[in-house]
């Protein structure tokens, strides 16, 4: 079947029955025999779809899990209560002290503060490098273990060559997890170029329509192992009110991120022609960095993208004056954000910026109405 085709058909049951799985809320399942109770805890550790127990997930979750597999190309899927969780449960089974972990230097700001005050104070050593980076040699020690990557960045969506950066990596027998919350299984598939495990953060464009916090690592191989156990013994889980709501929004993935997408190609582009704007971060751009890689690996874009302001432009007093654009600090819901964004803090390798940036999410709106509502705020900072 059809990528689309299976969104619609993720989790359905033998009919007559629902067209949504329904919600199973349990903490104890229950067994007539002891020999019952001992044989699904025995099938539970080879098979993550057993019902044994409420902190392994009943049978809404494993649905949801099948399903995010599926769509991403893994042989197994874990899922966690936000996506900050599913990053800590991306690195924590594969290091301990004394190991080494590299990771790209756009990383999402979240990550980097989990392996700065996590995995450091814990003895894990942790080096960055340039999102350009295609061979690792220069940068691997005995010690490395693993390489974290996001691609697009964060915030200025810089696209890594992630077939030739995983080459590289298995070539010194490192795993490569990389963060595909801006692809959400749907515009990029990292497993498919080389990466071990995807980490997607569902509470953005899976769940949809920003009510629900999930986080999923999606892994193949030799990674599968220890994140299984991982998460059984951390007791990480996901909510089967939170599941139901991420498998149904999975049904119209495909469908939103195309409008997200037009939108967001739309207003970066006319952005590009106001006299306000020194420059617009986004992969469809042509002159954006990875562009050409962008168009090789991905299947489309999201609704992101960022605006860098000449100097001395006042990006906050144009975002308060917006009001069909909210103030947010997620996104990949229905509606339109945008956010002052400082996207080179703490980076290794800073960029010389002309002024302030924002960073925009277009969301479900006609797209008529958004330019009007950012004319409006033009023409007040013009004096119109």
């Amino acid at each position: 079947m059809k990528r689309e085709t299976k969104l619609a058909h993720y989790g359905r049951t033998a009919t007559p029955g629902p067209a949504n799985p329904p919600i199973v809320k349990a903490s104890t399942i229950l067994h007539d025999t002891v020999a019952s109770y001992k044989a699904t805890k025995a099938a539970r550790e080879i098979d993550d779809a057993v019902l044994s127990y409420g902190r392994r997930g009943t049978t809404t979750a494993h649905q949801l899990a099948a399903a995010l597999a599926d769509l991403e190309g893994g042989e197994a899927c874990f899922l966690f209560p936000t996506g900050v969780a599913a990053v800590a449960g991306a690195l924590t089974p594969y290091l301990g002290a004394g190991d080494h972990l590299l990771v790209v230097d756009t990383i999402f700001p979240a990550t980097r503060s989990y392996c700065e005050k996590s995995l450091k104070r814990n003895g894990v050593s942790v080096d960055y490098i340039p999102w350009d980076t295609t061979d690792l040699t220069p940068y691997v020690k005995p010690e490395t273990k693993l390489v974290m990557v996001e691609s697009p960045a964060s915030q200025t969506y810089e696209v890594m060559d992630l077939p030739a950066l995983c080459a590289s990596a298995h070539a010194h027998d490192l795993l490569v997890a990389a963060d595909n919350t801006y692809g959400s299984g749907w515009l990029y598939r990292p497993l498919e170029m080389g990466c071990d495990l995807s980490v997607v953060a569902g509470t953005k464009y899976i769940g949809g329509h920003a009510d629900a916090m999930m986080g999923a690592v999606i892994a193949k191989g030799r990674a599968v192992g220890p994140l299984r156990a991982h998460t059984a013994m951390s007791g990480q889980t996901l909510g089967p009110d939170e599941a139901y709501a991420c498998l149904r929004g999975l049904r119209t993935l495909g469908l939103r991120l195309e409008r997200h997408e037009a939108n967001g190609l739309a207003l970066a582009q006319w952005f590009l022609d106001q006299p306000e704007v020194a420059k617009v971060h986004h992969p469809a751009l042509p002159d954006h960095p990875g562009h050409v890689i962008w168009q090789r690996d991905a299947s489309g874009s999201n609704g992101l993208f960022t605006v860098e302001f000449e100097a001395g432009f006042d990006a906050e007093g144009f975002v308060d004056r917006l009001a069909l654009f909210s103030i947010g600090s997620s996104w990949g819901g229905f509606e339109s954000l945008a956010m002052p964004s400082s996207p080179d803090a703490g980076r290794l390798f800073p960029e010389t910026r002309a002024g302030a940036m924002i960073r925009f999410h277009a969301g479900l709106e006609h797209i008529d109405d958004l330019v009007a509502d950012l004319t409006a705020s033009f023409d007040t900072a013009r004096g119109r």
